[in-house]
């Protein structure tokens, strides 16, 4: 009794902490377009792998991308898994550099096998997250060569976050589907500042000018379903030397996302405030007088909006249970993606992903501690859904990763080293530096005990 309330509380810890940081931050500039920076999917050890997780399938660990991979999972064991990641980047332009940080939630996912072909699992995560803030200073000279100085400052916050729950089923020890519903739900909120001085009355030698400013946010409230189907073949061939063993196991998995039908709420808030300085002020020892102007205040507008359908396809080639390699290739069709009244959209394009990745556990069950260690190497190119200036915002990297087991747990540390974007037409370069830290923790429920 004491042990089962002790696992009680430690899952409400793990769910109040996925909870209190579920709203993931950013802050890279391009999370100013679209929905913001996409949260790469899949738990700990597919990111150390190069995020493939398109057909790999283990009792290990959860598949939160293909339902239909979680068909190996063992009976009468409950799967927990939580992550975090820790985020470096240097930002660059062509003449200055900025170096930021940020730790986050990642996600929280649990997954059990309710009968020999049946499974099941649940996900939270972030989706998306937007944090950004840039400033810009433009001149302007007008008829009368009279030059203007307008100062732009802008900002972003908010993201989508994303709650699934999947079944899956396995049929003639080969085949394997699943279907995944998820709810995303969040707000992106960006806001600019746009102030300009221009001069104006000269008294007694000193300048006073005429300053206006306009300030716009614009806030979009989503909230919608969406549905994936996954499919798994799998092959094993027994080792003639070692019975107890695979001499390999073949797997070929594929998932399509469903086009997620949203409901969007946009508030839209213009106010443009002026300060200027009068003859008549001046003698009579007043102050600037400042005005201010409602433009626009619509909080009613209303729109549908639909995620486009994606799909992934891959492979996983597993050798007498030590080595694992997996390939995979995403797609989705951004370039006909939307939002009201929200100019970034137009930036977008389809997005595409290839990853490699390989795994190395020399042996599960071995007196020498160091022989249990799981190592991992991984590495991919993303075609993100950003055109930008003429320019494609792809990036690349590597992935490591080590698992430690502890009895029955195992924890996770994952490498990602990447780069994102080009110095090129004034756009920026990010060199990020990500460490991943998840626990898989496996606990036997579903068991009557005879002494308690």
């Amino acid at each position: 009794m004491y042990l089962k309330t002790l696992k009680l509380i430690a899952l409400i810890i793990m769910l109040s902490v996925a909870d209190a940081g579920a709203q993931s931050v950013t802050s890279s500039p391009y999370s100013r377009y679209g929905l913001g920076d996409l949260i790469s999917s899949g738990t700990g050890h597919n990111i150390a792998m190069g995020g493939t997780s398109a057909a790999e399938s283990t009792p290990l660990f959860i598949n939160t991308v293909n339902p239909a991979c979680n068909t190996n999972l063992q009976l009468q064991r409950f799967v927990f898994d939580v992550g975090f990641d820790v985020r470096y980047a240097n930002i660059k332009s062509a003449s200055e550099s900025q170096k930021t940080s940020q730790a986050t939630f990642k996600y929280l996912a649990g997954a059990f096998a309710a009968k020999p072909w049946w499974y099941f699992s649940f996900c939270l995560k972030p989706y998306s997250t937007m944090g950004y803030e840039a400033t810009d200073t433009i001149h302007k000279t007008d008829s009368d060569n009279n030059i203007y100085a307008f100062s732009e400052s802008y900002s972003g916050t908010g993201g989508l976050s994303k709650v699934s729950i999947s079944t899956a089923f396995k049929f003639l020890k080969m085949f394997s589907v699943g279907f995944t519903g998820s709810v995303l739900f969040g707000n992106l909120e960006r806001t600019q500042y746009l102030t300009g001085v221009r001069g104006g009355y000269v008294i007694n030698n000193r300048s006073y000018p005429f300053t206006s400013q306009l300030y716009t946010t614009n806030k979009h409230i989503i909230h919608g379903l969406q549905s994936d189907i996954g499919f798994r073949f799998e092959k094993s061939f027994k080792s003639k030397k070692d019975t107890l063993r695979d001499a390999l196991r073949i797997s070929v998995g594929a998932y399509i996302g469903n086009k997620a039908s949203l409901k969007a709420r946009n508030e839209l808030y213009m106010r443009s405030d002026y300060d200027y300085y009068t003859y008549s002020d001046y003698y009579n020892g007043s102050s600037y007088v400042t005005t201010s102007e409602v433009l626009v205040n619509d909080t009613t507008s209303k729109a549908d909006v639909e995620i486009p359908r994606g799909f992934g396809i891959g492979a996983s080639v597993e050798v007498a249970e030590k080595f694992t390699f997996n390939a995979d290739y995403h797609t989705q069709k951004w370039g006909s993606f939307r939002l009201p009244a929200d100019e970034t959209t137009s930036k977008m394009r389809d997005s595409k992903r290839m990853a490699f990745g390989m795994q190395f556990a020399e042996a599960k069950f071995s007196s020498k501690y160091y022989r249990t260690i799981i190592y991992r190497f991984g590495m991919y190119k993303n075609e993100t859904y950003l055109s930008l200036n003429g320019h494609g915002i792809d990036e690349k990297g590597m992935t490591f990763g080590l698992g430690f087991p502890i009895r029955s747990l195992i924890l996770n540390v994952g490498l990602d080293m990447g780069k994102r974007g080009t110095t090129k037409d004034g756009l920026l370069e990010e060199k990020y530096y990500l460490l991943h830290f998840n626990a898989t923790l496996h606990d036997v429920w579903f068991v009557k005990r005879k002494f308690q």
